[in-house]
């Protein structure tokens, strides 16, 4: 019998239908949150990029924080025979263990795992590119399945390395 993995997806994945693209087998998937790491858009991504700026786009990254501070994201199952497709997609990323909890049930907690990136050079969220956008919107219609509240705690929970005020909040207006 094969080894199950309880995976906590905090970005694309959380998107059921990025998720099965890369994770065909996932099952079990439910919304959940961890505590002492923090969401952060700091990652040029490997795969993704955008055509006009001529630059890869920013991806998120989970960083420890304070104990005390929640991030949501999805956990999803699969099997041990399928974790090697997944770690060649994440292979700029550490895959770490983390102890996690159901969205709506503190007190029912297990164990997961989570993706960290490798050592990198901190990159910058491109506020004007269509392509950093559709990224964006990928990870908020995914949160959308779980409510208004789980888009809320999504948005509230996630951080840019190095993007001005203005740029900010402007991130956050508009459809997804």
């Amino acid at each position: 019998m094969s080894k199950i993995y309880k995976i906590f997806a905090y970005g694309s994945l959380i998107n059921h239908a990025s998720l099965t693209r890369t994770v065909p087998e996932a099952r079990n998937i439910i919304p959940a949150k961890t505590f002492g790491l923090k969401r952060v858009f700091n990652l040029a991504s490997s795969y993704r990029y955008d055509p006009i700026h001529q630059a890869p786009v920013c991806v998120l990254n989970a960083e420890p924080s304070d104990p005390h501070v929640q991030m949501n994201g999805t956990c999803f199952e699969m099997d041990e025979t399928s974790l090697q497709d997944l770690l060649d997609r994440e292979h700029g990323y550490h895959f770490k263990p983390i102890e996690a909890c159901h969205y709506h049930d503190e007190k029912t907690r297990f164990s997961a795992y989570y993706f960290s990136a490798k050592d990198f050079q901190p990159y910058r969220y491109l506020t004007s590119s269509t392509e950093q956008r559709h990224y964006l919107n990928l990870c908020l219609r995914g949160s959308a399945v779980y409510g208004w509240q789980f888009v809320e705690d999504f948005k509230r929970t996630t951080t840019f390395w190095d993007v001005d005020e203005p740029d900010r909040q402007a991130i956050w207006r508009g459809d997804f």
